[in-house]
């Protein structure tokens, strides 16, 4: 069944300049030579599956490329989890990017994009389509950190094709969410982060949130999405239940808009993927595919928690002494 793409969202007109170059959708190259770092990211939540999918792409500017897909579910390991690193041509970019099994298309910068990918567990093609322009955290009163990203943009939106693994294809025709930053990144300068995404079926309530925590300062970043129209987060109140291992399991969170207006938020997990980022601190990304509410109204979400690597297990064996 073919379901009707929710209309546009407009930005509120009181959010900040997002600050975007006109090609801020493409490969981003330091000045003189110095570091730089792109990641994209698209995820696409399944309750009624009890899957979770995403992919995850870094580029940096001297060619060295690195990519996941991951599709999970309550299994205590994920379906699929290809992890692939490697280097791409000075000249190539992400309008037409091509790289061990992927390929990216962006015909309209920031707007809509085409993933496909293929291997010998899963293949996959996406093809993505902005409800609305493309949220950048500037827009928030916290701005961007510039530990995490010189920019970095949210954008909810609608998803059109399959996935097949295990013998199994399912189709796409739904929301889903994809972001873009760059920057050099310092993963272990943040104490803890928790990055969030939720939207019902039909589009007509949607929140991205990320709250974190560096040098023992708070921020917090992200949008709601209530009658059609997108409104900058600017605080997030919120409880998150944890199992003994410290995968999330359950968040209670009221988000704050920038007009003192309140969305409540609840995520349930249905099943979790941890996925490493190999620096000095061993800090780990877990990422929750969930059930949601968003004021009320049930959809998909995910929930993404940040921790330092000895941190992490320092949690853990005190929670199995208690």
């Amino acid at each position: 069944m073919i379901l009707e793409r929710p209309p546009r969202i407009v930005t509120a007109p009181e959010a900040a300049d997002p600050n975007y170059q006109a090609q801020d959708d493409l490969r981003h190259r330091a000045a003189g030579g110095g570091r730089m770092r792109d990641s994209l990211f698209w995820e696409v939540i399944m309750p009624e599956q009890q899957l979770g999918f995403q992919s995850y792409l870094y580029l940096t500017g001297t060619g060295k490329a690195g990519f996941n897909v991951a599709l999970w579910g309550p299994e205590d390991k994920p379906y699929v989890l290809d992890l692939v690193q490697g280097s791409v041509p000075d000249e190539m970019d992400f309008d037409d990017f091509s790289f061990s099994g992927m390929r990216l298309r962006q015909p309209q910068i920031r707007q809509t994009a085409s993933l496909s990918y293929e291997s010998e567990k899963v293949k996959l093609e996406l093809d993505f389509y902005g409800l609305h322009d493309a949220f950048s955290f500037h827009q928030n009163p916290d701005g961007v950190p510039n530990w995490f990203a010189l920019n970095r943009f949210e954008q909810t939106g609608w998803v059109r094709g399959f996935v097949e693994f295990a013998g199994r294809r399912i189709e796409w025709d739904r929301m889903g969410h994809r972001d873009h930053s760059w920057g050099v990144r310092d993963w272990g300068l943040p104490h803890h982060w928790k990055w969030i995404v939720a939207y019902t079926p039909d589009g007509s309530r949607i929140v991205n949130g990320w709250i974190w925590i560096a040098r023992g300062e708070w921020g917090f970043a992200g949008y709601v999405v209530r009658d059609g129209e997108l409104i900058p987060i600017k605080h997030i109140n919120q409880h998150t239940q944890y199992d003994a291992d410290m995968t999330q399991r359950r968040l209670e969170a009221e988000l704050v808009d920038i007009r003192g207006q309140t969305c409540l938020l609840t995520l349930d997990r249905f099943g979790i993927v941890k996925l490493l980022t190999h620096d000095k601190l061993g800090t780990a990304i877990i990422r929750a595919a969930c059930t949601s509410t968003i004021d009320g109204q049930s959809g998909a979400g995910t929930l993404e928690t940040h921790w330092q690597g000895s941190y992490l297990e320092h949690l853990i064996a005190a929670n199995n002494r208690s």
